[in-house]
């Protein structure tokens, strides 16, 4: 009976780098098995190019590396560049600020994984082989911060590299806790899953949404304008969203998101790859 229930479990698969990332897998499968599904582990070196994919129900883009600006730079032009960071009071406030929890955040940052040195092309190539063919099964998606960055390219939009000209007068609470206040659309998908037309998330990206992919809608935004989520409108459940929910295990509104995405794995026909 053990094995069956096991059986019937929708597969996720996750995303993530080669070297580091243990944590966030490891939250990330805690937060999936919590909300019915079985995890399953998706890196380049398990994944190449010409191995079959493995089945699966649905697909959580996990955080980690910058995806390589080669895919978007054609796309950008001098618009797209951030606000410029302002001379102020609070700002050198923030930088004192900044220096003096720069050693814990760098601390967290190590042990949580949440974002690798450079880029990872492997990652990249692997990661948009898995998103196209779960895109052509219109399985339900989850982008996690670089994961919603990465959604946002895949469908033609581009990123801010550097974000710091947005927080010049509020400040970015750059922590692993849910600190951050974000405001969410009312007639979005986020909304109907979380309930909430604000809450708090943790922040720890560097980088943000600046163009809006092609049909995609923006769900969510910071005090400061950066978008904070991303869904499309017109597919089952295609949700990116900027921070890191699977950090946040004690926070019901937030393990409602995975929830809400293995719920979405029993609604349609197949939803296995071949």
């Amino acid at each position: 009976m053990k094995q069956s229930k096991q059986k019937n479990k929708p597969v996720i698969a996750v995303t993530g780098p080669d070297r580091g990332g243990f944590p966030a897998w490891i939250f990330t499968a805690l937060a999936i098995r919590r909300a019915g599904g079985k995890a399953l582990r998706i890196r380049p070196k398990i994944l190449p190019p010409d191995r079959h994919l493995p089945r699966f129900d649905a697909l959580v883009i996990g955080g980690g590396a910058d995806v390589d600006p080669d895919t978007y730079r054609e796309l950008l032009d001098e618009t797209d560049e951030p606000p410029p960071a302002e001379a102020s009071l609070k700002k050198e406030r923030g930088r004192l600020l900044s220096f003096a929890l720069a050693p814990l955040l760098f601390l967290l940052r190590r042990c949580f994984s949440l974002r690798a040195a450079g880029i990872d092309r492997d990652r990249d190539v692997c990661e948009k082989r898995i998103f196209t063919a779960a895109l052509e099964r219109k399985l339900p998606i989850l982008g996690i911060c670089r994961g919603a960055q990465f959604i946002n390219i895949e469908f033609g939009g581009t990123l801010y590299q550097e974000i710091s000209g947005f927080y010049t007068e509020i400040g970015k609470v750059e922590s692993v806790y849910a600190k951050h206040l974000i405001d969410i659309d009312t007639n979005s998908r986020l909304h109907s899953v979380i309930q909430r037309e604000r809450c708090t998330v943790n922040c720890l990206h560097d980088q943000a949404i600046n163009r809006l992919g092609r049909e995609l809608v923006i769900s969510a935004r910071d005090r400061a304008g950066v978008v904070q989520a991303i869904e499309h409108p017109h597919y089952p459940f295609l949700l990116g969203v900027q921070w890191h929910p699977e950090y946040l295990p004690t926070i019901p509104r937030q393990q409602r998101i995975f929830r809400a995405l293995i719920e979405e794995c029993g609604r349609g026909g197949s939803l296995h790859t071949d």
